[in-house]
């Protein structure tokens, strides 16, 4: 008696084939032609769909303070892309960042200019190429009806649209990865080593976009060995094609960083300071600071630099400074591997989390202010994040396959969990996720539909675990500031002359949060400019008041800065006894704090107070870190009438006369200046 045939499982079975499905352009013979034209118009809709709530996204973006003020990542983009549109070097040594995002960006300022609507208007573009990629992908793995799902579900995500208005990496990474992606599984279907070749060009560009992604390269290696087991010469060509093709794009960068720097540097050299932000005692797993470091883009910078070289007695190379906190990183996972277990958890689970993670300026402020058009747009990481991981344990069933797909996601999340996470680093997982998601829903169904119960048991089991991994989020009241976002929007408003609504802000931020120090400091500030001296005094000693060791994640410098304003705004009241107390507590807190400006200001109290020892002894302390800053600043007026009177007060009349005539050559009206200019003179005719 002839045996029953096995049921085949239709969840593996169903899109197992669908690419066979898919004719070729050109290739159509019959109704083949009428489905290609349906397959053209179906990835024209979903790029109009995508393009049209882009473009509405950035209209309503427009309306925002920060839409031509960008801020410390934006601002930082924006710095390189103007010096690069301009044919001006920005980087003098070694790439510190990835280069090839602000290449584009400063590529986009030569073409149209610098301004902010083109180059959002291309990355919108940039990010509708990116749902039709979607489609693509899962139009392979899922099927026609799955890959048009999947794409529309991409043109409708709300966190996608929002980073393609960010002046940002996430519109040009996404894309990349997902043509990599697309690329592989084509390049396995058909191989040839140019297409591997053309694979490893994209991984390269990615790379040179951000690194990190360069860790899916030895995987890529190992899934070729696996698939050609057994024809070594295959693997081997198709490999060295993959490579070839990364060093292709990587290899420049590298040789400009060398060339430039005298350093090795293979694309940039954040990674040490990267690793050490997210692998260290008082790391949370998403802050992007360095502990006791400024929150300011450039300073944060610099003070990292300050401190290796501090501990290595030296100056170092970008490259050594990397070594540095990679170091230091190691020595915590070292000496509290318990603290680091708990910490690499803590961060898996915010990677998964159904929270959007803000890093430059909180999400669900701007989302909620300035773009209402994402909130009537649902699909958001608490459906994609579940179902996508039930879609990759569902792919595993055809591991070999689908590896471009769930390969990817599974390195990409080790590479962001080693560092920290935010949701722009999430960002490029999303899209394959949606795309795992649509095939989970697609199999569960065929297997209910046939009765493949293994396959619904997968699904089910894999099912609970995913979902309480995205909705048990640890310190999830942390993932809004409102206080900080109104804070944020007052400082552009004041760079605007936008005072008034700018005080508005601030008075918004201080109702939500009256002991936000950094909210009063820049409410202070603001009083100050408009003259309202007596209010500013009293908003600064509230913030001075408290102000702890750390404001807003920033260290005990912008503690000192509030003490040394509030000490300026007391002495142009004539407060002078407190103003010099205050001047006093800014050089406790940091003596690094604008060096020379504070002790040239403290000496000037102490002398008007009469105490003219103390104030003398100031004047010498103010001395050598001004004459460096006028060494770079050889015609700033301010600094050189400071200098020279400092040099008046320590009787060195001879070099007083030189550097107050330079400051009355480059401004003829300053009063004080010829004043001080006649005392020095005077002083010389007394010397014996």
């Amino acid at each position: 008696m002839p045996r029953k045939p096995r049921r085949r499982d239709s969840a593996s079975n169903a899109p197992k084939t669908t690419h066979a499905s898919q004719p070729e352009p050109g290739s159509a013979h019959g109704g083949d032609a009428r489905i290609v034209q349906q397959d053209r118009i179906l990835i024209a809709a979903v790029f109009a769909a995508a393009l049209i709530l882009r473009l509405i996204y950035v209209w309503q973006l427009s309306g925002s303070p920060l839409f031509d003020d960008p801020v410390m990542d934006e601002a930082y983009h924006d710095q390189w892309a103007q010096a690069i549109a301009a044919g001006q070097r920005f980087v003098d040594g070694p790439y510190f960042r990835a280069p090839l995002y602000p290449a584009f960006l400063g590529g986009v300022y030569r073409l149209f200019g610098h301004g902010y609507v083109a180059a959002r208007v291309i990355q919108a573009v940039i990010g509708s190429l990116s749902c039709v990629l979607v489609l693509l992908i899962g139009r392979r793995v899922c099927g026609r009806a799955g890959g048009a799902v999947a794409g529309f579900a991409a043109a409708t995500y709300w966190m996608h649209i929002y980073f393609d208005g960010e002046l940002l990496i996430p519109s040009l990474i996404v894309f990349l990865d997902l043509l990599l992606v697309l690329l592989l599984l084509r390049s396995a279907e058909r191989p040839a080593w140019w297409r591997f070749g053309l694979c490893g060009v994209v991984l390269g560009l990615s790379a040179i976009t951000r690194p990190n992604v360069l860790l899916f390269g030895p995987a890529i290696v190992a899934w070729l060995v696996v698939t050609h087991w057994g024809e070594s010469s295959r693997w081997l060509r198709n490999t060295a094609s993959v490579t070839a093709g990364c060093l292709l794009c990587v290899l420049p960068i590298t040789a400009r960083n060398h060339f430039v720097g005298d350093d090795l540097v293979l694309i940039a050299s954040q990674g040490g300071v990267n690793f050490y932000i997210g692998n260290n005692p008082q790391s949370d797993g998403r802050t992007a600071i360095v502990p006791g470091t400024p929150g300011g883009w450039w300073e944060g910078y610099y003070a990292t630099i300050e401190r290796a070289e501090a501990a290595a007695g030296r100056r170092l190379k970008p490259s050594e400074v990397s070594d540095y906190y990679y170091a230091e990183a190691v020595r915590f996972i070292r000496e509290q591997p318990g603290r680091f277990a708990a910490l690499m958890w803590k961060k898996l689970r915010l990677f998964w989390t159904r929270r959007e993670m803000s890093n430059n300026k909180d999400i669900y402020f701007w989302v909620d202010e300035v773009t209402p058009l994402l909130k009537f747009l649902p699909l958001g990481f608490g459906l994609i994040g579940p179902l996508g991981l039930v879609g990759l344990v569902l792919s595993l069933r055809r591991a070999k396959e689908l590896f471009p797909l769930w390969g990817f996601v599974v390195v990409y999340v080790v590479s962001v969990v080693l560092f920290f996470c935010t949701s722009r680093y999430r960002m490029p997982v999303v899209p394959i996720l949606i795309v795992l998601s649509v095939y989970a829903v697609v199999g569960v169904g065929r297997a209910v539909a046939g009765g493949a119960w293994r396959t619904i048991t997968i699904g089910l089991v894999a099912a609970l675990p995913a979902t309480l991994l995205v909705y048990v989020t640890p310190a999830t009241k942390a993932f809004r500031n409102d206080a900080f976002a109104y804070t944020r929007v007052g400082a552009a408003q004041v760079r605007k002359g936008e005072l008034e609504q700018a005080e508005e802000s601030y008075l918004k931020a201080l109702e939500l949060a009256p002991n936000f120090p950094t909210a009063r400091f820049n409410y202070a500030r603001l009083l100050r400019k408009m003259g309202r001296l007596d209010e500013a005094i009293e908003q600064f000693r509230r913030a001075a008041a408290a102000g702890s060791t750390r404001m807003t994640g920033e260290p005990v410098s912008r503690l000192a800065d509030v003490h040394f304003q509030l000490a300026h705004a007391l002495s142009a009241k004539g407060d002078y006894a407190d103003a010099v107390e205050h001047y006093r507590e800014s050089i406790r807190l940091d003596p690094t704090l604008n060096p020379g400006r504070v002790q040239f200001n403290l000496a000037v109290m102490l002398e008007k107070l009469g105490r003219m020892e103390e104030a003398r002894a100031a004047f010498r302390a103010a001395l050598p870190p001004m004459r460096e800053q006028l060494a770079e600043k050889p015609r700033d007026p301010q600094l050189l009438f400071a200098v020279g009177r400092s040099l008046v007060a320590q009787g060195a009349y001879a070099e007083a006369v030189e550097v107050l005539e330079r400051c009355l050559a480059v401004n003829p009206q300053h009063a004080e200046a010829a004043r001080f200019l006649r005392l020095a003179r005077e002083g010389l005719v007394e010397q014996p």
